[in-house]
């Protein structure tokens, strides 16, 4: 005689439930008993590796290069170039080897500034210096050390500093000048260039040297 085995009754939904969240919890158990002395021996490895971690991250704080925030703010520009127009519409062109724009946006620190002025009869006049100061808004230049100014009209003034309005298309100094040229030459106290130089006027105690031009020979 063969026996058969009873049939048991299907489970209902909340048993099924409960299996399935028995089967995870056990998985879950068994998970968290690998897990949990791993992360205790890490813990350990980390207390006894510590102090010289500490150190490490140290040495590697001091060898790392401070940064200057002023340089950080500050917009730099190498062989900068500036164009513009004066009130009579004479073109003028300024070029520095390097050019800082500070936080005041319209402030512009150079190195090696020079500004070169065309005339509208072709003449053309250059400016040179150490270092300088541009004022974007007003248009106006200030240079100091080795200030250097050349007309091709042939002659060359040599000061160490001049402030420039390059609209007006002025400039002047206080400073001790010496300029020389097909005229001769002349030192003084300061002077004033007006007209992109067409005119120069010496102030202060002014000397000139003429040089005599050469008689025509009959």
């Amino acid at each position: 005689m063969t026996v058969q085995p009873e049939a048991l009754p299907p489970l209902s939904l909340a048993e099924r439930r409960s299996v399935r969240l028995n089967s995870s919890y056990s998985r879950f158990v068994s998970a968290m008993k690998l897990l949990l002395p791993a992360v205790a021996v890490g813990l350990v490895l980390l207390i006894v590796v510590w102090p010289r971690l500490q150190q490490s991250l140290e040495h590697l704080r001091a060898a790392l290069p401070r940064l200057d925030l002023n340089e950080a703010r500050d917009l730099k520009m190498v062989n900068a170039h500036y164009a513009g127009l004066d009130k009579r519409h004479r073109p003028y062109v300024l070029t520095a080897d390097v050019a800082r724009q500070t936080q005041a946006n319209d402030l512009t620190s150079m190195e090696g500034p020079k500004a070169d002025i065309t005339l509208k009869s072709g003449a053309w006049l250059s400016i040179t210096g150490d270092t300088g100061v541009y004022l974007s808004q007003g248009q106006l230049l200030d240079l100091f050390g080795n200030v250097k100014m050349f007309h091709d009209r042939g002659y060359e003034l040599n000061t160490e500093s001049a402030h420039l309005d390059m609209t007006a298309g002025t400039a002047e100094g206080n400073e001790a000048v010496q300029g020389q040229g097909v005229f001769g030459s002349v030192v003084a106290d300061g002077f004033r260039l007006l007209d992109h130089g067409q005119v120069i006027i010496f102030t202060g105690k002014a000397k000139l040297h003429l040089t005599p031009r050469p008689t025509a020979v009959q």
